[in-house]
């Protein structure tokens, strides 16, 4: 990829370029062993490019095709370019890949996808030549890594790398293969900013030696998780870095342990200085440690949307949003363990609808501080400051879940941005319940209040949205059924337009109006959306 990017240091040959078709027939007599001279000498030219087809590739997805191909060639390599389907046929081009069309040329020019279907290919030698088909791929790529650059976690997120919607559309950059991983990573080190957090999830990673290619020092933590990291062995192009946190769940090298003492030796004898795998600390002489608790990923996927849903709107200025939420007969308390006169210095003197238990008042005036009731919890929430919570601090611990009632909690830190700054620790226990359209509602909400480590300063926290621009995940059946109802109310169109709006506005009503009003002056909607 590297030769791509120079294209100006290429010596392009005076000698027009005649085009050659490499297709089966050709394919095997190269195999054979005849010359060709014009044909092998246009597969290694680095100053062309060549078009590859794929005969009915068009029934296929894009990432199906390529994956097959890239899977054929390996351990070549090749960067496909500018992927299109042309009626019933798929197209791209590619240079630099003189070993993987020899590969090609031993499997006759055919490929298999994960299903077993053939797929037949034809090579055009010398389509273009790179000052007739220019393609800029270095600034596609330093987009990508700027925008998946965090300074204020030194973190940079390469999890699926190849979907980035910047490179996507013009070149395939899987980082499963090496000549691609170490020039992303050769790149990020030489173009950003130092980074300690790396994440590879979703690669398709067999190796990781273009980490130690790149010359990456500075990472004590990595996320491999979902790759296909055959042995710990693979690990070993991280002996000389000092990882602290590895996360490896989802390779297959995880099958080959029996007991989690063996899995956490093995990967000690490649990362020496390793604390936490997996998300368990793993110091020396002490029990493993869980910083979270899931019994399943279903129930660990539940909880992190459901968390997420919730804090998205709890921290907006107007907290109605939580309206829906919460079940009819629903308890809420909040518990606040700072005491009272350094709450009045420290300007946290807002948090007084407190209900500590330990504390002597009378019987109801703690009574009056546990709220029942939907409507009567979000009066509660409308008299507490303003505030965000850091979803990176987070921690889970689920205590019980039977499919009908789940019971967890949730804690961390979060930044109160009401009359002052001050950052304060919370852990927050919810009861939740399945209705009968299998959707939960919060039964019992447990909040309670403390100081933060003493080495936790507001500009630890970092607000990474502006709040007045939250867009709320809305992944409840009933939820959406209330905002197409609400949807067909304001414009009067039918449900399936309605939700066909809302669904192309990723469920934000405002969007959903905006674009429907843009449609409604231009009358480019038809008459059929008002039909019931």
């Amino acid at each position: 990829m590297q030769q791509m990017m120079q294209q100006a240091n290429v010596k392009v040959p005076t000698a027009p370029v005649v085009p050659m078709i490499l297709d089966e027939a050709i394919a095997i007599r190269i195999v054979m062993g005849a010359k060709l001279p014009h044909e092998r000498g246009l597969m290694y030219r680095s100053d062309l490019w060549h078009k590859i087809k794929v005969n009915n590739g068009g029934r296929f997805d894009k990432d199906t095709v390529l994956k097959a191909i890239l899977r054929a060639i390996e351990p070549a390599d090749l960067i496909p370019v500018k992927y299109q389907v042309c009626g019933e046929d798929a197209y791209f081009v590619a240079r630099n890949c003189g070993p993987a069309l020899e590969m090609l040329c031993k499997l006759n020019m055919i490929v298999r996808n994960d299903k077993g279907d053939g797929l037949v290919l034809v090579v055009t030698l010398g389509f273009s030549s790179i000052h007739e088909l220019q393609v800029h791929i270095q600034p596609l790529l330093l987009t990508a890594l700027t925008k998946r650059y965090d300074p204020n976690e030194k973190t940079l997120n390469l999890e699926s790398f190849h979907t980035d919607p910047d490179i996507e559309k013009n070149v395939y950059c899987r980082l499963s293969q090496l000549r691609t991983s170490n020039h992303v990573l050769k790149l990020a080190k030489t173009a950003i900013a130092t980074f300690e957090r790396l994440n590879l999830q979703h690669n398709e990673l067999f190796n990781i030696s273009a980490i130690e290619n790149s010359g990456l020092k500075s990472i004590k933590y990595l996320d491999l998780r979902h790759n296909n990291l055959l042995n710990m062995s693979a690990l070993a192009p991280l002996k000389n870095l000092e990882i602290v946190r590895l996360w490896l769940d989802d390779n297959p090298l995880c099958e080959n342990y029996s007991t989690a003492k063996q899995y956490v030796e093995s990967a000690k004898k490649y990362c020496p200085y390793l604390q936490e795998l997996d998300g368990v600390y793993i110091a020396e002489n002490m029990p493993m440690i869980y910083r979270d608790y899931f019994p399943d990923d279903k129930t660990q996927d539940f909880a992190h949307k459901f968390i997420s849903h919730f804090f998205s709107l709890y921290d907006q200025l107007d907290r109605t949003g939580l309206r829906g939420l919460y079940h009819k007969d629903a308890f809420y308390s909040m518990s606040f363990a700072i005491p009272h006169n350094i709450a009045q210095v420290t300007g946290l003197n807002q948090y007084t609808l407190n209900r500590n238990l330990k504390r002597k008042v009378k019987k109801d005036k703690k009574n009056a501080s546990l709220y029942y009731g939907q409507e009567d919890i979000l009066a509660a929430f409308g008299k507490l400051p303003r505030s965000y919570h850091d979803s990176s601090s987070f921690t889970y611990d689920i205590m019980y879940d039977n499919d009908k009632c789940i019971v967890f909690s949730v804690s961390g830190l979060f930044k109160k941005l009401s009359s002052g700054t001050n950052i304060l620790s919370f852990s927050r226990t919810f009861v939740l319940v399945a209705s009968l359209d299998n959707e939960y509602h919060i039964l019992n909400d447990q909040y309670h209040i403390f100081a933060a480590p003493e080495n936790i300063t507001p500009d630890k926290i970092v607000v990474k949205y502006a709040l007045h621009e939250i867009e709320p995940v809305c992944f409840s059946q009933s939820e959406r059924s209330v905002l197409i109802t609400r949807m067909r109310q304001i414009t009067t169109m039918n449900k399936e337009w309605s939700k066909t709006y809302l669904t192309l506005a990723q469920w934000d009503m405002r969007k959903a109006i905006s674009t429907f009003m843009k449609d409604f002056k231009s009358s480019s909607i038809p008459e059929i959306a008002f039909v019931s």
